[in-house]
Parts: C-alpha cells; sequence; structure tokens
C-alpha cells in the first residue's frame, strides 16, 4: 500500500483548460507543486530538461499519456500530479527522440528515493495497458471521480501482488 498511500494527494488531481504548450504546462504544475511545498524551485527546469533527453509520452491502446519526472533532490515530498488535458499536450515518445504523442493525461512523478520509482512505474504501466481502467479513465469529467479511479487501481494492484 506504499503507493497509495504516500503519492496519491486529491489535492493533486486537476483538469488543466491551458493551451497544448508544454512548457505553460510545466509552470502551471510548478505553480502548483510550489504552493504546496512539494518541490524546490529547480523541479520545472529539471523536468524540461529530463523530457528533452528522455521523453516520457506513450501511446497506449486507448490513449496518449506522459509521465513526466526529474531526480529526487528536486523533490521536497513525494506526490503523483494527476492532470487530465482538456486539450492535448505534445510530449516526446518513450524510447525516441524524434517521435512525439499528444497526451491526453499528465502524471507528473516525484520521488525523493530513487528505489521507489521502479514499483510506481510499473503499478503505472499495468494501469496504462488495462484498456478497461482507461477507457474508465477517459470517460471521468471531474477530479474527484479520477482521483478514485485511481486510486482504487492501484489498491487492487497492491493486494493482488500480496
Amino acid at each position: 500500500m506504499f503507493i497509495t498511500n504516500s503519492l496519491f494527494h486529491p489535492k493533486l488531481v486537476d483538469i488543466y483548460q491551458g493551451n497544448e504548450n508544454f512548457e505553460s504546462l510545466v509552470q502551471f504544475v510548478e505553480q502548483k507543486l510550489l504552493a504546496e511545498n512539494f518541490i524546490n524551485e529547480s523541479y520545472s527546469d529539471a523536468i524540461i530538461q529530463r523530457e528533452a533527453e528522455y521523453p516520457t509520452g506513450l501511446q497506449t491502446p486507448t490513449c496518449a499519456v506522459a509521465i513526466p519526472h526529474t531526480d529526487p533532490n528536486h523533490i521536497k515530498e513525494p506526490f503523483i500530479y494527476i492532470l487530465k488535458l482538456a486539450h492535448p499536450v505534445k510530449f516526446g515518445q518513450m524510447g525516441t527522440t524524434d517521435q512525439f504523442i499528444n497526451a491526453d493525461y499528465a502524471f507528473f512523478l516525484g520521488f525523493n528515493k530513487g528505489e521507489d520509482q521502479l514499483t510506481l512505474l510499473q503499478n503505472l504501466m499495468a494501469m496504462f495497458m488495462d484498456q478497461a481502467a482507461m477507457l474508465d479513465l477517459a470517460s471521468k469529467e471531474n477530479e474527484t471521480e479520477i482521483f478514485n479511479l485511481i486510486t482504487n487501481f492501484f489498491k487492487k494492484e497492491s493486494e493482488e501482488k500480496e
């Protein structure tokens, strides 16, 4: 239950109404995470740099997602900040430097211990590959529904592994 108890916060789910610009999205995320004291001021530059070097966009069978993250030294408190993007935002496709996807969701990840990253990414990938879960997620219209669906998926995954 480490993931649901320590990383998900109801206040870190938003429906982002901004434009399709990646830098604008990062600025929005930075403002929220700074206000909530989850990150250091170095976070946004680190996210932009890492995303340029190691793109995190992923086309799932049902929608496109991105999972931007950076090194633990930019993080004060661990988090997953979930954003449903009202207007898709262009991200580099994972594993490439010249292909792009238009993400419908962005999961900004903050780790303060590197070893937590693998477990979280494995659970996220399981959700992204679950067509029923992703179709259900795509249909959600408000932050509470999104939060409940994702945390319930993670709780179920955690219980199945115990």
